[in-house]
């Protein structure tokens, strides 16, 4: 099993036609052997203890704390 995890970032601004962003969240995408999504969790910086949820996490999914 394997989780891939992306950065969540919203953009800040702009100034000169150069945009400014911060870091908001990461996403945690669980995958099987074969690839298969078996659940997405979001840990999203303005809902710090609020657990989102794509497709809730199986309890053989590796802990995204």
């Amino acid at each position: 099993m394997a989780t891939q995890t992306l950065k969540l970032n919203v953009k800040s601004g702009e100034k000169d036609g150069k945009n400014f962003w911060d870091r908001c969240g990461v996403l945690f995408v669980n995958t099987d052997d074969s690839g298969n999504i078996t659940s997405i969790n979001v840990k999203y910086s303005m809902f710090p203890n609020v657990e989102m949820v794509a497709f809730p996490r199986r309890d053989d999914d590796p802990v995204t704390e």
